[in-house]
Order: C-alpha cells, then sequence, then structure tokens
C-alpha cells in the first residue's frame, strides 16, 4: 500500500503543532483565571503540559501500532475531546471557592486533571506520524509542527481571543484538531514499522542519544525563559510581546531542522561542532543584544502597530535568530541520527520534552535569579559545551575546552553589562529577578527612589509618596467609620502606608504579586513609607489580588485597587466584571470599594468600557478625582455605597482624627472640606458597548495597541475637565451645602490648571478665586505641607 503524500502530511504536522500551541496559550490563560497569576500557577500549568507531552511521546514509542494513521487520528479526536472537557470543567471551576486546605490541593489537582490528559494525547501525535512515514520525513515532521505553532500563536493571540473570546478561540483550536483527526483516518498505512532499540555497539548508544536529547530540551527551554527576561526590557510590557519572542525562537527552532541535513554532511563530528557552535553564539548573545540599542533602552513607543513589531524583529533577529541557531540544530541531527538507525522517535521527543519542563522550571527558580539576566545565558552556554564533552569523537577534546574557555570570558564582558536604562545622575541600587520579571530599584538622589519592572514601567516612586498615600487613605475617610481595609497592589508600600494613616483602622491586608516587589518595599522604601511593614495592623499577602480578594467573602469595609495599567500583561483581569464581583463579594455592608484609574493611559472608549463593566457590579458608582492635574489625572470609581449615602459627619470624624495624628500632613485630607474639593459625583451609564470578562479580554487587547501609537487620544485634559465638571453639578445636589463651596473649589483647581498649560488670560483671575476662597479650616492648619498640593501649577498658598 502507498504511503500518504509527503505534503499533505506535513500539511497535518503544521496543523497539529499550531492547534497543540493554541491549546497551550488557551490553558494557560484559563488556569491563571482560575487559580491567579502567581509562580506557581504557572510552574504546574508548564508542568503538567510538558510531563504530559513527555509520556505521550514514551507511550508511543512503546505501542505497536499496526496503522499508525488511525492511531494518529485518534489521538488528535482525544486532543479535541479532553480540549473540551478541558473548557467546560474550567467553566464550573471559576465558580467554585477554594478555601482553606481545599485550595491548596485545588492548585495542584486541577492542572494535572486537564491539562495533562490533552497533552498526553498531543504527545503521541508526532511519534505516530514518523512511524507512519518512515525516518526520511522524520525531521521535516519535526520542523512543521515546530512552526505551526507560530501559526497557533498568531491565531489566537492576533484574532481569535480579541474577536471571538475564549469560548470562540477554544472551539476553534478544538475545530482545527477535528480536522487533522478525520484527514488522518482516510490516510493510506504502509507497512508498519516496529520500535527497535539500537544495538549496545551502535557508535552512539541510545542511552548516550536520550541524555543529549534531554539536555538539548533543557538548554533550548532555559535559554527560552532568559530570552524572554532579556527581551522584556526592550519590548512593551504587553501580551504580544512574550507571543513575540516566542515566535521567533519556534521560527528558529523550525529553520534549524530544515537545516539538518547540510549540518550533517559534516559526518561523525557534526553533533559536537554543533554543541560547541552554540555555546560560542550564546555566550555572545548579551553582548550582542545591548550593543544592538546602544545599552538597555526600549523600544519607542511613538511608532504605528506595525512599525513597532517590525522593529522588534529587527532586534530579534541579530540578538536572538542568530545566536539560538546552531543550538536549533542539536535535536534536529540527533533525530535524525536515531530513526535512521532505527531508534524510535518516541523515546527521543520524550526525554527532550523531560529536559525542557526541568530546564524552563529551574531556569525561572533558580538559574535566571542566582545568575542574572546577562550571566544565565552564559551558564545556559557552558552546558553545551559540557554536552558537548560528553559525545563521542576525538573534536571534543580539542574544541569544547576551547568553547568553556570563551564562555568564561564572556562572563567577565556580562558583568559590566547594563541592566536598565538609566537617566542621568540616576544610579542602579539593587537589582533582582524572578518569574514575574525584573524588579530594580533606581535612585536619582537621597530623596528620589524609584521601583522599576522590566525597564519600562515604574511601579512607585519616593517623590510620589504622597499621592499615593492619598489614593488610599481617601476612600478609608470617605467611609468614615473604617476598620477593616485592604489594598490591591503595594508596589514602594505608600498607598498602604496612606490608608495606615487612619488610627480607626484596626486591619490592614496589603496584597501584591511580586515577591520581589515586597522586598524592596520592605527594605529599600521604608524610609519612605513610614516602615509599614513593621505596623502591627498590617498583613502583607502575596499572591494574585483578584484570586485574594475573592477568598475574603465580607471581610473588609473599604477596598483599594492600586492604579493598574490596563496594557501591561495580566494587569487588565483586574477591570473584569468577575474580579468586580470578587470585590463586592469581599466588601462587608455599606463598605467601599475605590478603583484607581490612570487616566493618561485610557481613551474614552476604554473608559467608558471599564466604568460600564464597573456598573454592572456596583450600579451606584460614583466619581473621585486623586489630583487636579490636567496632562496625567487620576480619578476612582467608587461603589458599594451611593454617593447619597457617604455620612459628611463620620468622614469630618476621620478626618479629626487623622488631623489629631499629626502623621499626615496631606492638606486635602486633614480636613472633610478638602475631601469634598475631590468629591465629583454619580457615574452615569456610558453608551452601549463591550463589558471586560475573563473570556474576552477586551481591554487588553485595546489598550496594548493603543500605547504604543503616535498620538494616543488619551481621555484627559478638556474633554476629562468638561466630563468631570457635568458630573459634579448633578453630584453638588447631593453634598451637605456648607461642603458644596468647597466641591466647586476642586473644579476651579482643574479650570486654573487648563488656563496656565494654556497660557489663558483667565489664569490670574482663577488664582485669586482659589486663593480667596481657600476654607478656612485648610488655610488655618498650621501642619498642612503645601507642597504636596496636587497640580502642577500651584499658586501660592499659605
Amino acid at each position: 500500500m502507498n504511503r500518504a503524500r509527503p505534503a499533505l502530511v506535513l500539511a497535518l504536522a503544521a496543523a497539529s503543532g499550531a492547534a497543540g500551541l493554541a491549546h497551550q496559550l488557551l490553558w494557560m490563560r484559563r488556569l491563571v483565571d482560575i487559580l491567579g497569576a502567581d509562580a506557581g500557577t504557572f510552574s504546574r500549568v508548564i508542568a503538567a503540559f510538558f510531563l504530559g507531552l513527555s509520556l505521550g511521546a514514551f507511550f508511543a514509542a512503546r505501542r505497536a501500532t499496526p496503522r499508525p494513521w488511525r492511531s494518529v487520528a485518534r489521538a488528535e479526536a482525544a486532543v479535541a475531546a479532553l480540549a473540551l472537557g478541558v473548557f467546560l470543567t474550567g467553566q464550573i471551576a471559576l465558580t467554585l471557592p477554594a478555601e482553606g486546605l481545599f485550595a491548596g490541593l485545588f492548585a495542584w489537582i486541577l492542572p494535572a486533571l486537564l491539562i495533562a490528559p490533552p497533552a498526553f494525547a498531543m504527545g503521541v501525535v508526532i511519534p505516530w506520524m514518523i512511524r507512519a512515514t518512515g525516518p526520511r520525513l522524520a525531521v521535516p515532521l519535526y520542523a512543521v509542527n515546530t512552526l505551526g505553532g507560530i501559526a497557533g500563536i498568531l491565531l489566537v493571540l492576533g484574532w481569535a481571543l480579541p474577536q471571538l473570546g475564549f469560548a470562540g478561540a477554544s472551539f476553534l483550536a478544538i475545530a482545527l484538531n477535528f480536522a487533522v483527526a478525520l484527514v488522518a483516518a482516510f490516510l493510506p498505512d504502509a507497512r508498519p514499522v516496529a520500535p527497535v532499540v539500537a544495538p549496545r555497539s551502535s557508535p552512539a548508544a541510545p542511552t548516550t542519544m536520550a541524555l543529549t536529547a534531554f539536555a538539548s530540551g533543557f538548554l533550548v527551554l532555559g535559554v527560552e525563559v532568559v530570552l524572554q527576561h532579556q527581551f522584556a526590557q526592550f519590548l512593551l510590557s504587553a501580551h504580544f510581546s512574550s507571543a513575540l519572542v516566542l515566535a521567533l525562537v519556534l521560527a528558529v527552532l523550525g529553520l534549524g531542522a530544515f537545516l539538518t541535513p547540510l549540518a550533517a554532511r559534516l559526518g561523525g563530528p557534526a553533533l559536537p561542532l554543533i554543541l560547541i557552535l552554540a555555546a560560542v553564539a550564546l555566550a555572545a548573545q548579551p553582548l550582542l543584544l545591548v550593543l544592538q540599542r546602544g545599552g538597555v533602552h526600549y523600544l519607542p513607543f511613538n511608532q504605528t502597530f506595525a512599525d513597532y513589531l517590525l522593529a522588534a524583529f529587527a532586534l530579534g533577529l541579530p540578538a536572538l535568530a542568530l545566536p539560538l541557531l546552531p543550538a536549533a540544530l542539536v535535536f534536529p541531527l540527533l533525530l535524525r541520527a536515531g530513526t535512521r538507525r532505527g531508534i524510535d522517535a518516541g523515546h527521543l521527543l520524550a526525554a527532550n520534552g523531560l529536559g525542557g519542563w526541568l530546564g524552563a522550571e529551574l531556569t525561572a527558580r533558580v538559574i535566571a535569579p542566582v545568575f542574572g539576566l546577562w550571566q544565565a545565558m552564559a551558564v545556559l552556554a557552558a552546558g553545551f559545551a559540557l554536552t558537548a564533552l560528553a559525545q563521542p569523537g576525538r573534536a571534543r577534546w580539542l574544541l569544547a575546552p576551547t568553547a568553556l574557555a570563551l564562555v568564561a570570558a564572556s562572563t567577565f564582558i556580562n558583568a559590566r553589562l547594563p541592566f536598565a536604562g538609566l537617566l542621568n545622575g540616576d544610579r542602579l541600587a539593587e537589582v533582582s529577578l524572578g518569574r514575574e520579571g525584573v524588579v530594580a530599584v533606581v535612585t536619582g538622589g537621597p530623596d528620589d527612589w524609584r521601583l522599576l519592572l522590566n525597564n519600562t514601567y515604574t511601579l512607585g516612586g519616593s517623590r510620589a509618596a504622597l499621592n499615593q498615600e492619598r489614593q488610599a487613605l481617601l476612600p478609608v475617610l470617605l467611609h468614615g467609620r473604617a476598620h477593616d481595609v485592604a489594598t490591591l497592589g503595594v508596589a514602594t508600600g505608600s498607598t498602604l502606608a496612606g490608608a495606615a494613616l487612619d488610627p480607626g483602622v484596626a486591619r490592614l491586608e496589603g496584597i501584591e504579586l511580586s515577591p520581589l516587589v515586597l522586598n524592596h518595599a520592605r527594605h529599600r522604601f521604608a524610609q519612605f513609607n513610614r516602615h509599614v511593614a513593621a505596623d502591627p495592623r498590617v498583613t502583607v499577602t502575596p499572591g494574585d489580588a483578584r484570586h485574594v480578594i475573592a477568598r475574603r467573602p465580607a471581610q473588609f469595609d473599604v477596598i483599594t485597587g492600586d492604579l493598574f495599567l490596563p496594557w501591561n500583561t495580566g494587569e487588565g483581569r483586574l477591570f473584569t466584571r468577575e474580579h468586580f464581583v470578587g470585590v463586592r463579594a469581599a466588601l462587608k455592608p455599606g463598605g467601599l470599594f475605590c478603583q484607581w484609574l490612570p487616566m493618561y493611559q485610557l481613551t474614552r472608549e476604554q473608559f467608558d468600557a471599564i466604568l460600564r463593566t464597573f456598573r454592572a457590579v456596583f450600579p451606584d458608582a460614583w466619581i473621585l478625582r486623586g489630583d487636579f492635574y490636567v496632562s496625567m489625572p487620576i480619578i476612582a470609581l467608587v461603589g458599594g455605597r451611593p454617593f447619597a449615602e457617604i455620612e459628611w459627619p463620620a468622614v469630618d470624624a476621620a478626618c479629626a482624627r487623622v488631623h489629631a495624628s499629626d502623621a499626615c500632613t496631606d492638606p486635602l485630607l486633614r480636613h472633610v472640606e478638602g475631601v469634598a474639593m475631590l468629591t465629583v459625583g454619580p457615574a452615569p451609564a456610558p453608551p452601549p458597548g463591550p463589558v471586560i470578562t475573563l473570556a474576552n479580554g477586551w481591554l487588553e487587547w485595546n489598550a496594548s495597541h493603543h500605547v504604543i501609537t503616535p498620538h494616543p487620544d488619551w481621555f484627559i485634559g478638556v474633554p476629562l475637565a468638561e466630563y468631570l465638571r457635568g458630573l459634579q453639578r448633578t453630584g453638588r445636589a447631593e453634598l451637605p451645602p456648607a461642603l458644596r463651596p468647597a466641591q466647586d473649589l476642586g473644579d476651579l483647581c482643574v479650570a486654573l490648571e487648563v488656563a496656565r498649560a494654556a497660557n489663558l488670560p483667565a489664569a490670574d483671575a482663577l488664582t485669586t478665586a482659589l486663593q480667596e476662597n481657600l476654607p478656612a479650616s485648610l488655610r488655618a492648619d498650621p501642619a498642612a505641607d503645601w507642597s504636596a498640593w496636587p497640580m502642577r501649577f500651584a499658586p501660592a498658598l499659605p
């Protein structure tokens, strides 16, 4: 019986690879939705996926298949059916409470239960395809299957998730599996080839090949982890950036497989020579990357999305593709040699997959954190040189020590490479690396300390401490009797410190995703956050705020959401309806939830989507100002209690407590009139449009495209000022008459900012009006720090 046509077979392998990568991305997203975005979730999902693949490949190698194409069809159908189970079970799991011991067991059992079985079915596909077609197509099948993964990335992240949502993207990937199964079921089977183990006397015994396959998987996946961290210092921290790096890595692995016949012409020394070349190329990679950008400087945002992607590819080709290419040849050379000597491909794929899991995990947990951004690559490069020493042949003894010497020399160069793009006068005080990225502490002087994530995202700084304190203290004061308070996000610790300024607060919980950030907040920023970590009322919980707060039913009087950038990877989840539902459940009766919004990073369409989603859970939503700025304003959506039901006598009493303690010097928050200046009023329903959910991730996709455009239309300046003025006119009637002039003065401050920024003649008159109408309580307060007044063009105030 004739074999199937090679072109059709390769097309099936590519389609299978596309579906596999699509599922991997979707499963990771769904498990993060269910279990939270902490390091443990990522580790367990990756472990379940890679172990499933490895076990599937090993099973395929050990099991006889008289009709391999029928077996491939059954395996693809099994992937589709099990993936449907992942989708349905995931939908149910999202609604399950996870408390106490059950939460820990759930976090371990769910990835193994949902991910490992379909990954196992994926793992048998390529070994059985190779068995059906013979060793001649082994490497091409591996190559197109790998390249198909790029199509899976483009399919899911480039189109299906934004357009169809999670459900639509899942069903599309499932349909692709069924299509592969249907075609495979009708392909003709050649005479079956039983698994054969190479004789022990062969030039390269199967054990050596399996160990080399393991080492290749370990080192290549470790390199990919380090590359993701490196390129995160140069690219926007958005969903497409990590996908772009992954796509480049897959492209190089596929290209390496296609170049295998050329490398094989070197004969017996081919494998050790390629391993040595991989060691040298990867040792030089950090220097190539830094030289290409003239330092650690991220790509500018002010360009079209297409131009940005082209610039990212231009950065990746010489600094990623070329250094990785020799490493990409290693496993295909093994696969080619092994299958031609009768060794079943499943054995090699199983060892490679197992190595890949351990390489990714150990690099993320140990190698990268211990050795750092640049030296970690040298460690992995040394791994390739040591693997070359384990190969048969004489070439290894001459060239491998030379490669190790070059790797050792590269460490001296790497030690001098920068970790962040510093401004003039800045100094890098400390840098640490974890699964969440590179966290750097930068100082520009004794009172100027900043916390930087992945070189592009400033988490906070000492000079903004008072503004950050205001974000937490303001909703506490508006509650009036807050006893239990939570802040979603800790960063430098100043927000947490703000809530602690009210002596009436008895318990305060800060929730922060990054352990590295928490460590810096405790040690580097203690002098700027009032040593809040030492406050006996304070508990700091590491973890995903969305997940943690959902496990705190009816526990808090006030919950404050920090400033989350909607385009930053994962932060869009903190604007979803599911998150807001979890927050509402965590509030006590009459409690307040205050979610701050960086208006300088939101378009009107994005703001309306957030407001629409917020009102779906908090129909009584109202708005606060965080400051009077025009170019970089922040406002808050507040829910849980209507604006008209704010108990202003309790607010006055809370301000009096803060005033008496003298710890807070913010003139606005020491007096009830200052608090009134920051109020706006009820938030009306926006026009019909999208509601942000975990299933659609609308905000994340939309925001990441807008942030890099040349002229983003942020909802700031006059349009925002006019919008808030309209709401304030409605809200004015719901304030006590004595506080209405103070609220009007808040609007006047914004008008003055606009006038000063535009050099309008009315600016002088507005300045005089502010000075003359400033509430007497603020004017007569000797402890007020007027330098903290939140205006860019602040007038001279007493």
